[in-house]
């Protein structure tokens, strides 16, 4: 006798088109960010190199560089918030309550994505002002491009922030349900 086949949705069947496309993503995304450090490095070193011992300076180079900047800083803030390596104080944390630590937890993430959304809000506006404002020596790149760096990194961040607090939420319901009902006691009786 064969066994019941589980549902698409108890096995997590349709989720896995999703979770290869997220990977994708994310593998893109980094991808990226590493193309424009080794760019931000070789605009450096032209920067140097043309300045200093060609005595012909690029003007272009100093821009080109703080764009690529901006946009290897907050791609790599995404990345980095992704894998949780951001720096953090946690010996006080580690010794509350497991109760206590995931009420921290919570309140914590839903601080940082407040933060995180007013940032995003603000590279919005800034994004808009800057449009008409164009490079020095680049004169056809737009401001708005240093500031559409920061609007995608912190969108990643808002995102990845988000899947950690809906995972801290669905771990405090599971340890919830699983805690034994306090029993009363012997003061109460």
């Amino acid at each position: 006798m064969e066994k019941p086949r589980p549902k698409p949705e108890e096995s997590g069947q349709h989720l896995k088109p999703l979770a290869s496309l997220g990977k994708g993503i994310i593998h893109l995304m980094e991808g990226f960010n590493l193309f424009l450090f080794v760019l931000l490095l070789l605009l450096a070193v032209t920067q140097v190199l043309f300045r200093y011992m060609l005595m012909i300076p690029l003007p272009w180079t100093e821009e080109l560089a703080r764009f690529t900047l901006v946009w290897v800083t907050f791609l790599g803030a995404a990345s980095v918030t992704r894998r949780k390596l951001h720096i953090a104080v946690d010996y006080f944390i580690a010794k509350l309550p497991a109760q206590t630590n995931r009420a921290f937890s919570l309140c914590s993430y839903s601080l940082i994505l407040v933060f995180l959304a007013t940032v995003l809000w603000g590279a919005m506006v800034m994004m808009e002002e800057a449009a008409p404002i164009f490079a020095g020596s680049i004169p056809w790149l737009s401001q708005m491009y240093l500031y559409l760096g920061a609007v995608i990194g912190l969108s990643f961040m808002i995102f990845f922030v988000s899947l950690d607090l809906g995972r801290e939420i669905r771990n405090a319901r599971l340890h919830s349900r699983v805690l034994p009902k306090a029993q009363p006691s012997s003061l109460e009786s």
